[in-house]
């Protein structure tokens, strides 16, 4: 009788999507309701898998709104149902300032930075396709040269993420 070399079921890679609901808290006025979505495409490893990530985050504060998109690394781990992770997002980020209190480095209410993130979270496997995500990151943003003005916006997201299935689950 011979024994199974490999694994019945395994993955190598896979492709996801997730949105999320986002409590923002910029180093300016009051918290917001923001929308962040994003995909990654992510390697599984015996002990850690890596992904890229793409993410787009959107927020409208009335006076004030702020947008990002970009993308970077994630590395994740898996528990049974739970896989936290980490990440470090590199992106482009504007803000726009409705009344022009503020005067960008372009000289209108807008101003734009290379936004860089880190943080991390938690995905629970609630089926076998789907999860549930908690996220948070902390931005830093560096809008004007000359005086230096640079904002430490905080991100907390709650939301679903689906894994893309390109294999019939028993192949």
């Amino acid at each position: 009788m011979d024994a199974q070399a490999t694994a019945a079921r395994s993955r190598e890679a896979a492709v996801s999507a997730f949105g999320m609901f986002t409590h923002l808290t910029p180093d300016y006025g009051q918290s917001v309701k923001a929308f962040t979505a994003g995909g990654d495409y992510t390697r599984f490893y015996q002990a850690l898998s890596p992904s890229l990530e793409v993410r787009f985050k959107t927020s409208s504060m009335g006076t004030v709104s702020e947008r990002t998109f970009g993308g970077g690394i994630r590395v994740e781990r898996s528990f049974s149902y739970f896989r936290p992770y980490a990440d470090f997002l590199i992106s482009d980020g504007t803000i726009n300032f409705a009344q022009k209190y503020y005067i960008g480095a372009n000289g209108t209410g807008t101003n734009g930075s290379v936004v860089y993130s880190y943080g991390g979270g938690l995905d629970y496997d609630f089926a076998d396709q789907w999860a549930v995500r908690v996220d948070y990151q902390q931005e830093s943003w560096n809008v004007n040269k000359s005086p230096a003005v640079t904002l430490a916006p905080r991100a907390l997201s709650f939301g679903v993420l689906y894994r893309f299935r390109f294999h019939h689950p028993y192949q």
